[in-house]
């Protein structure tokens, strides 16, 4: 007897998107540019007008991936992030080009296809202190691998440096913000890592700011994966960490603002000149030097910068590299997937 064929094509949400009905062909094709990164089915059914018989074939449709995605501060300083033109200009001819969405600072990215993805993100360095040869700290830097989903929104926080002490006499510079990675919208607690910045340099020529930390915690934290502040006599504003706040001082001269974790925008502390970096870092003020923004947040300095603290990190990725105070300048984070 004659057999007839019908082939329907189902897209990854399950939507009949092709029928080719009664053929006597013996294959169908879908368009490959038509297609959508996910699982594709093709389902055949053969008939002779009276029995019939079927099977389906599972196809898994990747997009085209041009490379790593690095993301940068597009060139903003200062408490906040960058704007949504800032990073379009920034991005300009990058392989991120156009697939970044900015909101308040924070960098949004869609990830095209599921697969297993190498993300590394790095701290910022804390401000220095003019006429003293001492520089902040460095930011940490810590990758891992993470099997993420088509379709999952990626926000990611760039962590700015903290600003110069530009007095020539007794300063603090502010500390550096820390750089984020998670999943969800804002407040999400899918956090995938955080790289702590580097504290203010001290407000004399006692020593350069901490470096951000590989671990969890850092020198003078101020309190485990929360919010950092400065010490009992400190003038230094705190490191923002992923559940809290920095504390501010009104010790000293001036105000050392604390910086803010994802529910304040993650704002640097704010100060006359010395301001904390975006993404968490406390402000130093006329006498003390802040802390490091980061999952867990630096205290600021109290006495001669000796207690500020750095950003500490974290990272839930499988065969993490954790590594402190191995960057200089603004954070920095970069997707590639394997």
């Amino acid at each position: 007897d004659p057999i007839d064929y019908t082939y329907t094509w189902y897209d990854p949400t399950g939507t009949d998107v092709q029928i080719l009905a009664n053929t006597s062909t013996m294959f169908d094709t879908f368009a490959g540019s038509s297609t959508t990164p996910g699982l594709w089915e093709c389902d055949v059914v053969a008939s002779d007008g009276t029995d019939t018989a079927n099977a389906s074939a599972d196809i898994e449709v990747d997009s085209d991936w041009a490379g790593a995605l690095t993301f940068t501060n597009c060139g903003q300083t200062g408490t906040t992030g960058p704007s949504q033109s800032q990073c379009d200009s920034e991005y300009l001819g990058a392989n991120t080009n156009g697939l970044v969405t900015v909101t308040g600072g924070i960098q949004y990215f869609t990830v095209p296809s599921s697969g297993t993805y190498l993300i590394q993100g790095a701290g910022a360095q804390g401000g220095l202190v003019n006429g003293y040869s001492k520089i902040g700290g460095l930011g940490a830097v810590i990758s891992g691998e993470f099997n993420l989903t088509v379709g999952s929104i990626i926000t990611v926080v760039v962590g700015q440096t903290g600003g110069d002490e530009t007095n020539t006499g007794y300063g603090g510079g502010g500390g550096g913000g820390g750089s984020f990675v998670y999943t969800g919208s804002i407040g999400s607690n899918g956090l995938l890592l955080a790289a702590g910045g580097g504290a203010g340099a001290c407000e004399d020529d006692s020593c350069n700011g901490p470096d951000g930390q590989s671990g969890n915690d850092s020198n003078n934290n101020c309190g485990s994966g929360v919010g950092a502040g400065g010490g009992s006599a400190g003038g230094g504003g705190g490191g923002a960490g992923w559940n809290g706040t920095g504390l501010t001082s009104t010790a000293g001269s001036g105000t050392g603002a604390g910086g803010q974790h994802w529910a304040g925008g993650n704002s640097g502390g704010g100060s006359s000149d010395n301001d904390g970096g975006f993404g968490g870092g406390g402000s130093g003020n006329d006498n003390e030097s802040g802390g490091g923004g980061g999952y867990t947040g630096g205290c600021g300095s109290s006495n001669g910068g000796a207690s500020v603290g750095a950003g500490g990190s974290y990272n839930a990725g499988t065969n993490p590299i954790n590594q402190s105070g191995n960057n200089s300048g603004h954070g920095y984070v970069v997707i590639d997937k394997l």
